[in-house]
């Protein structure tokens, strides 16, 4: 079992169940050492004061806040402890909502939240907590103290067990407005082909989600990179796959929905046919609804 990150309660009410927090996800980055190129030695990294090259020991490292008009306002670690949270061990539940109702914006990093403890008390509590999470199909949202930082945590029922996941506050998420990006106006408006071709696509490609489908590709090209380096002292440059054409997005826009609908079907495209998607309204294009797994 992975080693637990933090110990301590989820308090529901007045009711407090004992558990620990383990990562819900696992590192599988390929990570290198820096080392001279040629000779493979590797690199000592130092901390210097950039005008004088003076090295810097650990115990007079410190944190420094520029000002706008360019002053440094030193901190230690000591003063830090004036903004640490209450240092608490229990997740404080606030109220429950709709997981839809939830934008997955939100969302940050996955733990799995165990049953600690021993004897049949905290696992008793901790399957009561869990079955009736999932009889209500809610999201719990609270927050925990975690390596002096809180955060706002969302906690549910997933395969058996309760997972927390850390969320980002409503503030740290930027406004879409605010990027300028926004599509609008009548020239950048869709037809209704391209519309009912884009809807007859989708529906075409939608299937049950399965994540066993996806791996880590660019992962096991490096592995087999670094093999290859290693048996032959040398790596094979593949030859770059050629730009696409800049205007093809908008000037081809209904052709290119029309070819991608016809593969997605299995069909070969005739030239100067027309799709049957777009004879009908937005959204009946008579092509069979996909069953959609229930989200978890």
């Amino acid at each position: 079992m992975p080693r637990p990150l933090w110990t301590g309660s989820l308090s529901f009410g007045l009711v407090n169940v004992p558990v620990q927090l383990v990562s819900a996800t696992r590192d599988r980055d390929v990570r290198f050492h820096q080392v001279r190129s040629g000779t493979g030695e590797r690199i000592e990294m130092r901390r210097v004061v950039a005008d004088s090259d003076d090295e810097v020991a650990w115990d007079e490292m410190a944190r420094g806040w520029e000002t706008e008009d360019g002053e440094i306002v030193v901190l230690t670690e000591d003063d830090f402890a004036g903004a640490a949270p209450e240092r608490t061990r229990t997740v404080d539940i606030d109220l429950f909502v709709d997981l839809d109702e939830i934008d997955p914006i939100f969302f940050n990093h996955p733990y799995w939240l165990l049953p600690a403890g021993e004897g049949d008390g905290p696992s008793r509590a901790y399957r009561l907590l869990r079955d009736v999470m999932a009889k209500a199909d809610q999201v719990a949202i609270g927050r925990i103290v975690m390596r002096a930082k809180e955060h706002l945590v969302a906690v549910r029922e997933q395969h058996g067990l309760l997972s927390l996941t850390t969320m980002r506050f409503a503030d740290e998420i930027r406004d879409p407005h605010d990027t300028g990006a926004i599509p609008e106006g009548e020239a950048s408006e869709p037809t209704e082909e391209e519309v009912a071709d884009a809807v007859a696509l989708i529906e075409e490609m939608t299937a049950d989600w399965e994540p066993e489908r996806y791996q880590d590709s660019h992962r096991a090209r490096l592995l087999g990179l670094i093999e290859e380096k290693r048996r032959s002292g040398e790596v094979r440059i593949p030859e770059p796959e050629p730009e696409p054409e800049p205007q093809r997005a908008s000037k081809d826009l209904l052709a290119a929905l029309e070819e991608s609908l016809a593969k997605a079907r299995g069909e070969k495209k005739v030239p100067g046919t027309r799709s049957p998607a777009k004879r009908g309204a937005v959204g009946s294009t008579g092509a069979k609804p996909r069953s959609r797994a229930k989200r978890s």
